[in-house]
């Protein structure tokens, strides 16, 4: 072998190439030939599935041990020593990724190790926002079990100080091996990927276990790592890869992980169970985008988002039905906008049925309107379900859809013919000047009957021929 070949073999260069070794030797006479005789050799097909199955239970043996060690906890020995020996097992992971690639030539395993040690970071924030809970919390006093002394520090044995050293010292290492994983994943996305994770992350060092702010934070974070991933996923078309999936994937992890310490520990409440309904949708809605033109899978995840959409308004409904902060008169029209709202955001992600996501959004708008009028009526409930019906049809004549134009029609003149009776009811101020204006409208609507009859009968024939190209 040549000396040029002997130092790129020496070459300890993180570059994700550098783990594949898959091409054939630099120099061809190298190989040895094929001298065999006799029957042929066992199939490459039984010898890959030996090792996938390997490498797959080796996988699942150590995310059960982390997922152990972040729900059960090792009560023996102190926090220095735990922090420590958490770290370094996600340091070993990474160093195993190198040795497998370097010293035993197989990419598969050494991607497999970096994707452990990446999946392990969120356990190691976790721990470390433990650590310094109880220094930095302005939370008042919660009970929590006893099993879950894991996270919190045990009582007197580090100080402030100190705790906040080593989390420091533990975000800086975590920091670059995120960095390395992300290099070696999605090389060309590294940074942007590697900046999210360690936001993501961040948010399970902040101190405080309040539903409300953790709920804050789920949705905060869901919807800048929804949007920012999409951007950068349209920049790197590598990131279609299995090992893309998964860097765009595990950037979920941490909101999992941020959840999941609430549904252990505490109580949650309704909208804490909102929350995680919209992060179930979101997680839906960027496996939908990623389907692309898949028939088949595209299907069953919007029938699953549509589920989760119902879900959602059924829990932001109970959420806001006890809410005394909220009027009785906001609270149907705000449950009813989430779901015509999630409704609409899925027409908008190219489906086929993108027209009938449309027009069970103004359906669900114009129920709650309705039932809104018959239960609560008021002139500024009138006028509300005015403006929502008049938006609803311009957007359906817009989009040359009837049924939606239907629905705003049927919404605005309920909102008309209930704000004429509130006025005609009511002699306030307020009730005198709005059917005093609603007289001078209907004298002006018949001077344009009278001046412009047969321009509005040529009119409404267009409309009927407009909406004829889409029924």
């Amino acid at each position: 072998m040549s000396s040029q070949a002997t130092i790129e073999a020496l070459d300890l260069s993180i570059d994700p190439a550098a783990l594949d070794f898959s091409t054939p030797p630099a120099n061809p006479s190298d190989e040895k030939p094929d001298r065999q005789m006799g029957p042929p050799r066992p199939t490459k097909g039984k010898t890959l599935s030996l090792s996938l199955l390997l490498r797959g239970l080796g996988g699942l043996v150590i995310v059960a041990a982390f997922v152990m060690y972040l729900f059960q906890g090792w009560r023996e020995g102190d926090d220095l020593t735990r922090s420590l020996l958490l770290l370094a097992h996600t340091a070993i992971l990474t160093l195993a990724g190198f040795a497998s690639g370097h010293l035993l030539h197989e990419a598969k395993g050494a991607r497999l190790f970096i994707a452990l040690a990446l999946a392990a970071v969120p356990v190691n924030f976790a721990y470390l926002g433990g650590l310094s809970y109880e220094q930095l919390t302005w939370d008042a006093p919660l009970a929590m079990d006893a099993s879950a002394s894991f996270w919190t520090a045990s009582v007197a044995q580090m100080t402030a100080g100190s705790a906040l050293l080593v989390t420091a010292g533990s975000v800086l290492g975590l920091a670059l091996a995120t960095w390395v994983g992300f290099l070696i994943m999605a090389r060309r996305s590294a940074w942007p990927l590697t900046a999210l994770y360690l936001l993501a992350n961040a948010a399970l060092l902040v101190p405080t276990r309040a539903d409300a702010a953790i709920s804050a934070m789920l949705i905060g974070l869901g919807l800048t790592i929804g949007t920012l991933i999409i951007r950068v996923r349209r920049r790197d078309p590598s990131l279609a890869t299995p090992e893309g999936l998964f860097a765009r994937a595990v950037l979920l992890l941490p909101l999992l992980v941020l959840g999941g310490r609430s549904l252990w520990l505490y109580a949650p409440d309704a909208l804490f169970f909102t929350t995680l309904s919209i992060i179930a949708y979101l997680g839906l809605r960027l496996a939908i985008v990623a389907a692309g033109n898949d028939a088949r899978w595209r299907s069953a995840l919007e029938l699953l988002a549509v589920l989760t959409a119902a879900v959602t308004t059924f829990l932001a409904f109970h959420s806001v039905i006890d809410a005394r902060a909220i009027p009785d008169v906001v609270k149907v029209p705000l449950t009813a906008g989430v779901f015509a709202g999630l409704l609409v955001d899925l027409s908008t992600l190219g489906s086929r049925w993108q027209g009938h996501y449309r027009g069970a959004a103004a359906l669900v708008a114009t129920l709650a309107m309705l039932l809104n009028l018959t239960a609560f009526g008021g002139f500024g409930n009138a006028l509300t379900s005015l403006a929502i019906g008049i938006a609803t049809l311009a957007y359906g004549y817009a989009s040359k859809g009837r049924f939606i134009f239907v629905m705003g029609l049927i919404t605005a003149l309920a909102g008309l013919g209930f704000a004429a009776q509130d006025a005609l009811s009511t002699f306030t101020i307020g009730g005198w000047s709005a059917l005093v204006l609603l007289g001078i409208s209907t004298i002006l609507a018949g001077s344009v009957v009278e001046r412009h009859g047969a321009e509005i009968k040529a009119g409404l024939l267009r409309w009927h021929q407009h909406f004829e190209h889409k029924g």
